[in-house]
């Protein structure tokens, strides 16, 4: 019974750090900038008060009058089409100057939150509010009054709505660039590895040669190896292709004139390399417990009849082995797609070739403290990886699994 209540106050508390983070993420990035700046997540969905400045009316309006009557809530959305105010007003902020005691013949600056339904001395005229917003200001004698701005505490309803999308999408370049780059990345990252793996899964379970299984401990063993440890090799070797490749270019080309013969040595080339050597080991593993584990009965049948090893493989083993594909693609696919490391140090430079993460990396110093934009970025970084793992979920736990367990 303790083992049991333990085990769904751990799956509880897991559910929680995950769930809570992710809402934040969501919530702060429907919320417009104000709210975003002022109030934390938490008081998204509840009426929360929030400072705003209104004027009372616009400077163009010239016409002396006894009273003027208008609406706060129609003040401070006079010019929006979404993020509409509503609720209920507190209080308003007021600024006057009175006699100070302790200075005879100076005044000071006091402050004063005038409760609705209170009146307040504004630029000589008696202003009163109520709570739903209308207010009233009215002068002893026809006056022609300056616009006056208030500071107003209302106590505001959730509001949401999807601007901050539409900015990073349609009003940013640099976000759309950045998803196009991501996909021209993660997609032969992907297809490459597992194509390669699939190959040699195949060859360490059904094929006999020298040295196999050394071999296939060898490939086991580096997937322990830090990918950190890697950089510098692997950087060393792209730098070197790359000077070949450019004094191959001079040497065939005249590029000299046109100043085109410097070849890059960080591209989505280099980049799909990476990550096939760092996703195959992996993939070769599971795929190759899984494979082994399929009925020898059918290979043999297939032998007998004659069938090749690439029949056989085409056939029969990529049929069957559709779960043990699917799982790793989902793996090689999120790790690609919200990868950093690699594609900070060995993906392209051009700021119009960066992917999403360092994109992501790079608005924390364009957008500083717009958490509204930041965290919209975010939550659309995330709809990819989130579709490719609804779309082969039935597969993920079945390939894995038996991926894993397995052996031969």
């Amino acid at each position: 019974m303790i083992t049991k209540t333990l085990s769904h106050f751990v799956l509880g508390l897991i559910v929680f750090i995950w769930v809570v983070p992710f809402v934040a993420l969501v919530s702060t990035s429907l919320r417009s900038e104000t709210e975003a700046k002022t109030a934390g997540f938490w008081t998204a969905f509840t009426p929360t008060e929030l400072g705003h400045r209104f004027s009372t009316h616009d400077k163009g309006k010239k016409i002396k009058i006894f009273t003027m009557n208008g609406n706060i809530f129609d003040r401070l959305n006079k010019d929006k089409d979404s993020f509409i105010v509503s609720g209920e007003i507190n209080s308003i902020l007021i600024k006057q100057r009175i006699a100070d005691p302790e200075k005879p013949g100076k005044t000071k600056l006091v402050r004063k939150l005038v409760p609705a339904g209170e009146l307040m001395n504004v630029r000589g005229g008696d202003f009163i509010f109520s709570k739903d917003g209308s207010f009233s200001w009215t002068f002893s004698e026809e006056t022609l009054p300056k616009p006056k701005n208030l500071d107003v505490f209302i106590n505001q309803n959730p509001i949401f709505g999807t601007d901050a999308y539409i900015e990073v999408l349609f009003d940013n370049k640099n976000v759309p660039n950045a998803l196009i780059s991501s996909f021209i990345v993660t997609i032969p990252a992907t297809i490459i590895p597992i194509t390669i793996a699939a190959f040699a899964a195949y060859a360490f379970a059904w094929m006999q040669f020298p040295g196999r299984d050394w071999l296939f401990v060898i490939v086991v063993s580096l997937m322990v190896v830090p990918t950190q440890l890697a950089f510098l090799p692997i950087l060393q070797g792209f730098s070197g292709i790359a000077s070949w490749a450019t004094a191959l270019n001079q040497w065939l080309t005249d590029c000299e004139v046109k100043d085109t013969c410097q070849v890059a040595s960080k591209s989505f080339a280099s980049l799909w390399i990476t990550h096939t050597a760092f996703g195959l080991p992996l993939a070769i593993y599971l795929l190759r417990n899984y494979i082994v584990g399929l009925p020898k009965e059918l290979l043999q049948s297939a032998r007998i009849d004659g069938a090749s090893h690439l029949q056989i493989f085409t056939r029969l083993i990529i049929p069957l082995s559709v779960p043990a594909l699917a799982s790793f693609s989902i793996f090689q696919f999120l790790w690609v797609w919200n990868d950093l490391i690699v594609a900070l140090y060995i993906g392209p430079n051009n700021s119009s070739d960066l992917v999403f993460p360092i994109r992501l990396q790079k608005q924390l110093g364009t957008f500083k403290d717009q958490l509204h934009l930041l965290n919209a970025s975010a939550v659309i970084s995330m709809i990819v990886p989130v579709l490719v793992f609804l779309s082969m979920q039935k597969y993920f736990i079945r390939g894995l699994l038996a991926g894993s367990v397995k052996g031969g």
